[in-house]
């Protein structure tokens, strides 16, 4: 290589960098979120204790017991961070820009790499050039510098580079694009490869201990020796020169394959088993339809990486980001079409993307605000590559001046729109910066006024905002030293809806050990934390409300642009339609009620046309803590066919949903039934828990208590106490999940999808006790558990129960 292109190659990768580099300076500032405050527990003994460091090359990450993962590389450079920068995040943020920018100086070799085999296999086996169209320098530079720049640009990345815990998925991918290089350089000297090798086989043993997603790099080896066979004998498609040619790739790939070997025995050594993960299974898909849908809104996320919460899909950056893209489809067929041998180098992308989408194929979501993205980070390198591929220009005899300088111009175009969008979608985690920062300071300023270590139930702590993580699993973290004076063991924080924590089971408790608890709220307009009483929320009350005729019509009214609604002499017809207006909504106007004592809002009505059934019931609420009404705050309730539609009685659960029940007085409801129904609304009533649901039990599983944990050991089953209560209960069924998931909802009517077992109660029964020996939970971790009511026929006749949680202790 020349002098000179020697320089422009320097320049290129340079600028690539750099502008990188930018994209990401907003993040670049001292801020935790999420999980980063579990690390950061953690930490803090692992710099004292190094045992705690060497406990994770032989042991789950970080003690885990409900999941299984073996990534103690990343405990290594986290605690690196903490040496050098303490509990300043700043540096913490660097090293994740580090990592992003290693595999983007990579993916600029690879891609380089990937240009000279396409033009080795080009020539001729005695080393003519090729006659006819082929790929001018644009596929030795603009390639290149397109394809590590849209990779260091793409807007998918945030999770993975801006959230610190996120890093595991940039770690991983800087080791896996490392090692292929390393890879693709060894194989191209021909001779004294053996330090080349011997580097690619160490980066890919760093990958592995970094997370499970490197399994798949020899793969892309074995794919890569097959598409670009290092023989001349080796190539077309006679089956010897077939048969060579899946020779030479087991041959160069045999090392790597045996590191995988090496490295599922050390895994089972250290975790007890080869999945491990959430569930520790293989093929175990609760829902496949929606497994299905996930995957396919997956996809599309993929595709057009912009957070919705933040970039609407009708502004001119969603638009023109489409329209590159299928610029960029048509310019690749356009050069297919001139060169059909291209084929070969998206056959090989392409199959490196199926690859790198493979090991997170059950765990596969990304969410409209990019929660989950991180999981398709390594997956957007072949993507990059893909995507840029469309800047090349293929020539003929002449040059071709304005094709080249058309392309170029739209592969500019789309990293301009990659740069905007991308700080966009990092708005998300400057702001959650900024709000975990406010929160750590008004949890500084509370417990300097507080002394000892009180009790205290935390509500209204932003879970996310804009898919940016800021208070998940973060508490236990923010109330440590040193983010506190002390260490604080007595807080608890309750989120919008509580897949795992209790919340509906020690409700009670929580009311009757009022003056014990004490609970505050976060205001997120003045950023400060404020007191909650339940001093007047008439808990005890048993007096349920009911609404009909007259009584009816003062608190129902319709929505605008929601539907025809009209009165008739006892009810309200309600008529939905077609479209995004179509379902029908009405205004319920229950408000100055404490919404710690409304637990659940039945409906009844006669249905002439149920319309769109799987839209279910959705009751939107309003409150102290939500003065907005919002989809996100609600609550749901499932349609099915059979079901009588001239007495249809929908009762909707809200006890369990802290943001509800902790959210002072109630400002109203908005009941959103489903597109083209027609129904008359007769009745609305407010009913208590005794009347809609069973219960379950167990000593000291109060607030005060066990919160709602049932500890299991081989020495001390569980004993569960249980009380049908429904006047028509003729018997009931336990219903308890696989070890790890968790129920989809709370108080509901649906069976899970998730259940591992089922205990049938004895019939006749309405009180007893059931004793759960530790056989019933066979894996460490944690199990739910709730009750159901069955009528004389065995059918589910009531809601669900408030669940518990069953920890299966070691």
């Amino acid at each position: 290589m020349s002098s000179q292109n020697k320089s422009l190659t320097a320049v290129l990768l340079i600028a690539s960098l750099v502008i990188t580099a930018l994209a990401y300076q907003s993040v670049i500032f001292d801020f935790f979120a999420g999980d980063d405050f579990v690390h950061l527990i953690w930490l803090k003994d692992a710099v004292v204790n190094h045992e705690l460091i060497w406990r994770n090359f032989h042991s789950s990450w970080l003690d885990g017991t409900t999941t299984k993962f073996y990534r103690p590389l990343i405990s290594v450079f986290m605690v690196a961070d903490y040496v050098l920068f303490n509990r300043n995040g700043t540096g913490f943020h660097i090293t994740n820009l580090l990592f992003h920018l290693t595999s983007t100086l990579a993916i600029f070799f690879i891609t380089r790499h990937l240009g000279k085999n396409f033009l080795r296999l080009r020539r001729s086996p005695d080393g003519a050039p090729p006659e006819g169209p082929s790929p001018d320098a644009s596929l030795h530079y603009a390639w290149p510098f397109f394809a590590s720049l849209f990779f260091g640009l793409y807007p998918l990345h945030p999770e993975a580079v801006s959230w610190i815990t996120g890093r595991v998925d940039a770690v991983v991918t800087a080791f896996i694009t490392l090692s292929f290089w390393l890879y693709l350089e060894a194989r191209s000297r021909g001779n004294n490869t053996k330090l080349l090798l011997l580097l690619s086989i160490v980066s890919l043993a760093l990958g592995l201990l970094s997370k499970e997603m490197a399994i798949t790099l020899p793969a892309v080896f074995v794919l890569f020796e097959l598409v670009f066979p290092q023989r001349s004998s080796a190539r077309g498609v006679e089956a010897k020169a077939m048969l060579r040619r899946a020779l030479d790739a087991v041959l160069a790939s045999v090392p790597f394959f045996i590191l995988i070997a090496v490295y599922f025995c050390v895994r089972f050594l250290a975790l007890g088993t080869m999945v491990g993960g959430y569930d520790d299974s293989l093929f175990f898909i609760s829902d496949p339809k929606a497994f299905v849908y996930t995957w396919l809104a997956g996809l599309r996320m993929f595709f057009e990486p912009f957070n919705r919460e933040l970039v609407s899909v009708r502004s001119i950056w969603a638009k023109g980001w489409d329209a590159c893209l299928i610029l960029s489809i048509l310019f690749s067929f356009a050069n297919l079409v001139k060169l059909p041998a291209l084929m070969r180098l998206y056959f090989f992308l392409s199959g490196w993307l199926v690859l790198s989408l493979l090991p997170v194929y059950k765990v596969f979501a990304i969410s409209d605000d990019l929660q989950g993205s991180r999981l398709a980070y390594l997956a957007t390198v072949p993507l990059c590559l893909l995507l840029s591929l469309a800047v090349v220009t293929v020539r003929g005899k002449k040059a071709e001046p304005l094709t080249t300088g058309l392309k170029l111009t739209h592969s500019g175009i789309f990293a301009i729109l990659a740069f905007a969008i991308l700080g966009m979608n990092n708005f998300a985690w400057v702001n959650a910066g900024n709000t975990a920062n406010a929160i750590r300071d008004s949890l500084a300023k509370l417990y300097s006024e507080l002394p000892g270590d009180p009790q205290i139930l935390f509500v209204g702590l932003p879970d996310q905002e804009h898919g940016a993580y800021i208070c998940r699993n973060a508490l236990p973290g923010m109330t440590r030293a040193p983010q506190l004076s002390r260490d604080v063991l007595n807080a608890i924080m309750v989120d919008r809806f509580e897949p795992i924590f209790p919340f509906g089971y020690i409700k009670e408790s929580l009311y009757k050990d009022r003056d014990k608890v004490k609970i505050f709220r976060f205001d997120r307009e003045a950023k400060a934390l404020m007191p909650v009483s339940l001093d007047q929320s008439n808990y005890d009350s048993k007096t349920e409300s009911t609404y009909a005729g007259e009584e009816l019509k003062k608190i129902l009214s319709p929505a605008e642009n929601h539907g025809e609604v009209k009165y008739d002499m006892n009810s309200l017809s309600v008529e939905g339609g077609k479209g995004r207006w179509g379902r029908p909504e009405l205004k319920l106007a229950i408000a100055d009620r404490p919404c710690f004592a409304l637990e659940f809002v039945a409906v009844t009505m006669k249905v002439s046309d149920v319309g769109r059934l799987h839209d279910g019931v959705d009751l939107l609420y309003s409150n102290d803590l939500v003065p907005e009404f919002a989809l996100k705050s609600r609550t749901h309730a499932y349609l099915k066919d059979g079901q009588d539609w001239q007495n249809l009685r929908v009762v909707l659960p809200l006890r369990s949903l802290p943001e509800w029940s902790l959210g002072g007085k109630c400002h109203g409801f908005i009941l959103k039934l489903p597109h083209e129904m027609k129904a008359q609304i007769e009745k609305i009533e407010i009913l208590k828990a005794d009347s809609v649901c069973p219960s379950i039990s167990f000593e000291g599983g109060g607030y005060l208590g066990n919160k709602g944990y049932l500890h299991v050991t081989k020495e001390k089953p569980g004993i569960l106490q249980y009380d049908l209560k429904l006047p028509e209960a003729a018997g009931g069924a336990i219903e308890i999940t696989r070890a790890n998931l968790l129920f989809e909802d709370q108080n509901g009517t649906e069976p899970s999808k998730v259940t591992g077992q089922t205990i049938d109660l004895p019939s006749g029964e309405k009180t007893g006790k059931v004793v759960l020996d530790i056989s019933r939970f066979p894996s460490l971790g944690i199990y739910e558990l709730r009750l159901y009511a069955k009528d004389k026929q065995g059918r589910r006749l009531s809601h669900n129960s408030d669940h518990i949680v069953i920890a299966r202790d070691n």
